[in-house]
């Protein structure tokens, strides 16, 4: 597209195309956001979208609650969920800069109300605030999700730590050796946010005001379990994806760092461009040169750095983020050479698809290189083939649930993950074998034993790898 033209026309060009997460060659399709957001059942969606360092543009579709005629607006803020966590890395790092906080000492020396159970694996790898940012430690617990506001009791810290009612989930601890790659854990930021109000003193809400907010204009985000009112007058509900509202609208997180932001597509895109000007060593930024390339950099064989996920190399290289919880899905990614990015938020669990969606139409208007994956031409498979591919496989890295299943049905391929937001999703075959599907830019490439039947998966989103499967006959 020219880019030439002014940011409403490519805001009007992005409103217009949304794409995709992988796209088919014989099926090219656009549609229009609206044609989506009543496709995903998705009631809004809010875009802030950065271009060679600026935001370029930034607005609402749809409306804040099913039913209701209020729009979403520039400025409307939504529960950002696991977005949350550069954040808080953020704030660690400012406090390691500072000489506060050293990322390699153990989390425990720091810790002053809870300790991390010491066993075995902790003797031979200390839970650190390197390894935690980084999800490199082997701690437990992806997240806790939110609670909604209908009376249900929202847990403490301490609760959420120590695996106690109300909390549903168990404790945090180590349960496994440290191989090198992540385990995604909302534990160890949890923890990370425990350590800045111990070691300095104050609420965690109140630090993020004053070192991240504040500094980088972002005065629609928050911390606090409760916004402001002023937030209030313009905040989208959560919602399922079934047609209702969740209880009370918008929902409490009771793990804040990890999963409990609230803050608007334009906010979160000030704090993008702010990570970045301190990544290219722009004077004044909130971090200084040195850490934040160290932050923004995949640490060992982990997807992560410090805070974001780091994709790509380069002038491609990009820092990346997503959040997911019962009522929101948010994505964000931003190219660190070019200053080009997106922030989607939406207001319902089905955002998880639209924001691809989104997201894939901003790369394609502003021509962000290497993001799309070229369109497959699709290989009909036979029945027999398709067989080779039948059977349940046991997930052996890459993430906490035990099964990948495989099966066919009136001739074409299915695959799901049970416990995860994605439901069950057709499978395509490329004509180079890779298996890919309508959930995201994910390739799943197959390994075949001496009988022909697939006996391992290992599902990638470019050069990183989001999972290994291999065949069980459990």
């Amino acid at each position: 597209m020219d880019l030439a033209l002014d940011p409403q026309e490519r805001r009007l060009a992005v409103a217009r195309g949304l794409v995709p997460p992988v796209r088919i060659a014989d099926r090219p399709l656009h549609w229009t956001v609206e044609e989506r957001l009543a496709h995903h059942r998705c009631p809004g969606v809010g875009v802030a979208v950065m271009h060679q360092g600026a935001v370029d543009w930034v607005d609402g579709f749809g409306v804040r609650e099913e039913g209701t005629d209020l729009p979403v607006g520039p400025d409307t803020v939504f529960m950002v969920a696991s977005c949350s966590k550069p954040v808080t890395a953020m704030l660690v790092l400012q406090q390691v800069e500072r000489g506060v906080l050293d990322l390699d000492v153990p989390m425990n020396q720091y810790l002053r109300r809870w300790q991390i159970p010491d066993n075995d694996f902790t003797a031979t790898h200390p839970v650190t605030l390197r390894r935690a940012l980084s999800h490199t430690a082997g701690l437990t617990v992806g997240g806790w999700g939110v609670v909604p506001r209908d009376g249900t009791p929202v847990p403490t810290w301490l609760e959420l730590l120590e695996g106690r009612p109300p909390s549903k989930l168990g404790p945090v601890v180590v349960d496994r050796a440290y191989d090198g790659t992540d385990r995604y854990s909302g534990g160890g930021y949890l923890l990370a946010q425990m350590i800045l109000e111990d070691q300095l003193g104050r609420p965690f809400a109140d630090l993020a005001d004053e070192m991240i907010f504040t500094p980088l204009g972002m005065t629609r985000t928050s911390f606090r379990p409760v916004p402001s009112a002023a937030l209030l007058t313009d905040i989208a509900s959560g919602h399922p994806g079934d047609g209702t509202v969740c209880a009370g609208g918008w929902m409490t997180s009771a793990e804040a760092g990890a999963g409990g932001l609230f803050s608007t597509p334009r906010d979160y895109a000030r704090f993008l461009l702010g990570c970045r000007a301190a990544y290219q060593g722009e004077p004044g930024a909130i971090l200084g040169h040195s850490i934040a390339q160290e932050a923004m950099t995949r640490h060992d064989r982990s997807a992560f750095g410090l805070g974001f996920r780091v994709l790509g190399e380069g002038a491609s290289k990009r820092i990346n983020h997503g959040g997911s919880n019962d009522g929101y899905q948010s994505e964000t990614d931003l190219f660190l050479d070019s200053g080009d990015g997106g922030v989607v938020f939406t207001n319902a669990v089905p955002g998880i698809f639209l924001y691809r969606e989104v997201m894939n139409a901003i790369a394609e208007v502003y021509d962000w290189q290497h993001f799309l994956l070229p369109p497959k031409h699709l290989k009909v498979l036979t029945p027999e083939e398709l067989q080779r591919y039948v059977g349940n496989y046991r997930i052996v890295s890459g993430m906490e649930m035990p099964l990948l299943r495989v099966w066919t049905e009136n001739g074409r391929l299915f695959n799901a993950i049970d416990g995860i937001r994605f439901g069950e999703q057709e499978a395509f075959c490329d004509t180079d074998g890779v298996l890919f599907n309508q959930t995201g830019p994910f390739e799943t490439r197959p390994d075949f034993g001496p009988d022909g039947r697939v006996v391992g998966l290992t599902v990638r989103e470019g050069d990183v790898i989001i999972l290994r499967a291999e065949r069980t006959d459990d």
